[in-house]
Formats: structure tokens, C-alpha cells, sequence
């Protein structure tokens, strides 16, 4: 993971309605994050030549006030797959950020 201070009017076009940055010590980050999948199945069954895959996703982190709590979450400017299927699956079920 590398994290990076940004200013947060960059960002500000992508949050989402209802949501707001979330500060951490008045400072916004953008985050740099890679995962490995390992013996990855979709409803149970493994789909040939994409098993086994890494994944880097670029995000930053918005909150959101829920009853008397400030929920938290991440918003995904781009994630970055080798294969095909991964993008079309992500896309199907997320949005069309992705590449």
C-alpha cells in the first residue's frame, strides 16, 4: 500500500452523492493498493486461466452519516487487471472506472 497527501478539491468531482472526503489529521490521501487472488472462483467455479491474478487499485476514502455514525468507505478511481474477464466482471457488478 502507498499512500499519498492530495489536495482535496482534485478529488472532489468523484465523491459520490450523499458521501463526503474523509479527512485523517485534515489531510485527504489517495491510495495505492495491490492484492494477489489466489484460487479465485465466481458462484463456486473456477474460470480457466483466471485463477490466479494480481490486482492494483488506485482509491481514496469518503465517509457518509448513517443515524447517529459516520460510515466509511472507498471510492476506486481505477483498478488495474491483466486479464479481460476480471474487467468485464468488475464492471458488470461496480461501474465502468475501470481499465
Amino acid at each position: 500500500m502507498l499512500n499519498h497527501v492530495v489536495d482535496p478539491r482534485l478529488i472532489a468531482p468523484l465523491v459520490p452523492v450523499g458521501a463526503e472526503i474523509d479527512f485523517d489529521n485534515g489531510e485527504t490521501f489517495l491510495s495505492v493498493v495491490g492484492f494477489l487472488f489466489l484460487d479465485t472462483r465466481l458462484l463456486g467455479l473456477p474460470i480457466q486461466l483466471h485463477r490466479d491474478f494480481e490486482e492494483v487499485n488506485l482509491r481514496f476514502y469518503v465517509r457518509r452519516k448513517s443515524a447517529d455514525t459516520w460510515r466509511r468507505g472507498v471510492v476506486f478511481i481505477r483498478e488495474l487487471v491483466p486479464r479481460r474477464a476480471h474487467i468485464l466482471r468488475r464492471k458488470l457488478c461496480c461501474g465502468p472506472n475501470e481499465i
